[in-house]
């Protein structure tokens, strides 16, 4: 506007002296020659910086466009690796719990074994004992009757008639017949022996002449029928450590398989808890790295848009002062020609 102006001060004042020097034409027309070149120039300026400002505007869209899209991508995976960080944290809750019921219940396994081994080690002590004891009164009372065979072998009229009905006598007898044939200890067993088969057959309050009725009179049949209950109670005793082994063997199998497999599933649940851990962790690194990016797209995206409408304001400002200029550049233009067509 200043420029034009400028420009038909200038012209007047050419005008005026040109009138004054009585010669109109060649500067005149040097006058309206220079308005019209600066009307071209003035246009041409203007169609260029329309261009340039539609390829600004251009990238204004495209750039808003692009944000926008980037950040409805960032906020959806936003809201997904939230929601995989909370499942993530989910499993992990849940294999800490499995895996504090798997030691606990492989620690209560283990205590059970421990304690049946225990009472195992201590019935196997027993039976071992018990055998041996059982096995030296069947042997004690095996040769017993061997050397008494053998002597009534001898003098069979001798011990045909032994009074085996009074433990006293018995034992009496006894020592007479094995106290050539036995040593000092195991004739000490078998007399204990008898004492003690004494004891457990007589009932409380009987006459000790009831003791071996219900056997044969001779002292053979004496020492067999004990032989034969201390073989019955062998057999019964090793029936009963075979049963008790059996059970025990089946129980620490049964204790060993389940903490075997408490175990391995306790390793499973472990290895399972890693790796949500490590991908949690790897979330949460994509999660800051998203909300990062989310911001600072948000901020280019905000930061472009003022920027545009600042451009596009200035635009419309020197578009509008493009055309006053031009206006009145065509006015001065006019006045000119119509003061030359006067004169």
């Amino acid at each position: 506007m200043k420029t034009a102006m400028l420009l038909v001060i200038s012209a007047l004042g050419s005008f005026s002296q040109v009138r004054g020097e009585k010669s109109l034409s060649s500067p005149l027309s040097k006058v309206l020659e220079l308005m019209s070149e600066l009307t071209a120039k003035i246009v041409k300026e203007g169609e260029a910086e329309a261009a340039a400002y539609k390829e600004y505007f251009d990238w204004c869209d495209d750039m808003a466009k692009n944000a926008g899209f980037e950040i409805k991508t960032a906020e959806a995976k936003k809201d997904k690796l939230e929601a995989t960080i909370g499942e993530l944290t989910s499993s992990i809750t849940v294999s800490i719990s499995k895996i504090d019921e798997l030691v606990a219940a492989i620690a209560a396994d283990d205590a059970e074994l421990k304690d049946a081994t225990g009472v195992r080690t201590k019935e196997a002590a027993d039976f071992a004992k018990n055998e041996a004891e059982l096995m030296d009164v069947i042997d004690t009372l095996e040769r017993a009757i061997t050397i008494i065979s053998k002597e009534m072998a001898k003098n069979p009229a001798a011990l045909a008639q032994i009074d085996t009905s009074s433990t006293a006598r018995l034992l009496q007898t006894l020592s007479a017949v094995i106290a050539a044939g036995f040593a000092g200890v195991d004739k000490q067993k078998l007399v204990a022996l008898v004492q003690s088969q004494n004891s457990d057959d007589q009932e409380p309050g009987a006459p000790e002449a009831a003791v071996y009725k219900t056997h044969s009179s001779g002292i053979i049949d004496v020492l067999e029928d004990m032989k034969e209950k201390a073989e019955g109670s062998l057999s019964d005793l090793r029936k009963e450590e075979t049963n008790s082994k059996h059970n025990f063997e089946m129980l620490k199998q049964s204790l060993e398989d389940q903490m075997t497999a408490d175990t391995k599933d306790m390793e499973d649940e472990k290895a399972a808890k890693a790796e949500a851990a490590e991908g949690k962790a790897t979330a949460e690194g994509d999660l800051v790295e998203t909300v990062k990016l989310l911001k600072n797209t948000k901020d280019a995206l905000a930061t472009a848009s003022a920027t545009c409408m600042q451009v596009a304001a200035d635009h419309q400002a020197t578009v509008t002062a493009r055309n006053e200029e031009l206006k009145a550049i065509a006015t001065a233009k006019k006045i000119l020609e119509d003061t030359t067509s006067g004169a």
